[in-house]
């Protein structure tokens, strides 16, 4: 696991695992940090393939090893906070610390993560920005927390938004639950424009692959449709390589839907 650091040979290691392993090889004043520190804070979305990232004060010791990253900041006492005994930042310094990493769309998931899992006051990230205004990645924040939305459940749909309102177009509303003519809800669309009934779902390998997934979306977005519902599907290849194709779709549904009239 790390040098200096014994577990026993059955224990399959988790991510918590490896935070505790990097902390012990630290030693004291190491606190856990990005994208290890979302995880302590119970964000939805985190890849365990992900470094662990410690901070040490500007002047620490240690150095990048064996999938551990260490940084060197001299964090404030009200930066950090403890969790399950480690020293890990707060919910304001994590967002400020992962808002200002690129990719932008990356760093907009993350804000929309952290807001939704900890309750963050958006508001008191904005005094932490303005507090600490000469860093790097400083504009990159600050143009993203207006769009932060703790509504967005997952790092493609934070994308997708980012994309749609940096194209100019309406901010779309997210997880906009429809109902039938009975008042009985049976879809929840992942981004969308209500008063014009125009749906966007992302439709991830994980969730919509599946041959009995794709009959349920077909019949959902008949019955969509039966209701004067316009749905634009969207896959990561499509995300990923052909973004202004997408955008350029949604602002022409849109305008057939009346919205710019």
């Amino acid at each position: 696991m790390h040098r200096g650091v014994r577990i026993s040979p059955a224990k399959k290691l988790g991510p918590l695992d490896g935070i505790q392993g990097a902390v012990l090889r630290a030693g004291p004043g190491a606190v856990v940090f990005g994208l290890s520190a979302a995880f302590l804070h119970g964000v939805n979305w985190y890849d365990d393939e992900s470094p662990i990232e410690i901070c040490r004060n500007s002047t620490g010791q240690g150095r990048h090893r064996g999938g551990v990253r260490v940084h060197r900041s001299d964090l404030a006492p009200t930066d950090v906070t403890t969790i399950d005994g480690l020293r890990v930042t707060n919910p304001i310094r994590t967002a400020y610390d992962l808002g200002r990493r690129p990719p932008r769309w990356r760093a907009l998931g993350h804000l929309d993560d952290l807001v939704k899992s900890t309750g963050l006051d958006v508001k008191a990230l904005w005094r932490y920005v303005a507090d600490h205004p000469d860093t790097r990645g400083i504009r990159q924040i600050r143009a993203l927390i207006p769009h932060i939305d703790p509504a967005s459940e997952s790092p493609p749909e934070s994308w997708m938004r980012l994309l749609i309102v940096e194209g100019g177009l309406l901010r779309p509303e997210s997880q906009i639950v429809v109902h039938d003519s009975d008042g009985v809800a049976f879809a929840r669309l992942d981004l969308g424009y209500r008063r014009f009934k125009l749906g966007i779902e992302f439709d991830g390998a994980e969730f919509h692959s599946s041959t009995e997934q794709k009959h349920h979306d077909e019949q959902r977005d008949r019955r969509l449709a039966r209701l004067g519902w316009t749905i634009i599907r969207v896959t990561a290849e499509r995300l990923r390589e052909y973004p202004q194709d997408l955008v350029d779709e949604i602002e022409t549904a849109l305008r057939a839907c009346g919205a710019y009239r």
